[in-house]
């Protein structure tokens, strides 16, 4: 079967978009590929390193220090405001 004049009229108008999309693709790949890291094995001979739990737990204290009180100041401050400007809202 033979297509019609439309038919081929409508691929090739497809046919850059398609080109471009397949140039696209490649690009991300080969950006993708520069980005990575180089995949190489570890020797069989190195031991893992154990965690210094000690410095995980005090990095996390300190976070937790400032991170829960600023949250608490954040949440609560209407409440604040509120206690704070109750009845005096019109004086100036």
């Amino acid at each position: 079967m033979i297509a019609a004049p439309a038919e081929m009229a409508a691929s090739r108008a497809q046919a850059p978009v398609a080109s471009i999309l397949r140039q696209a693709i490649t690009s991300f790949r080969q950006s993708a590929k520069m980005v990575e890291a180089p995949t190489t094995a570890l020797p069989a001979y190195v031991k893992p390193q154990a965690a210094d739990w000690g410095r995980i737990v005090r990095a996390r204290a300190g976070v937790a220090a400032v991170y829960f009180p600023a949250l608490g100041t954040f949440l609560s401050w209407p409440f604040i405001a509120q206690s704070v400007l109750d009845g005096h809202m019109g004086q100036l």
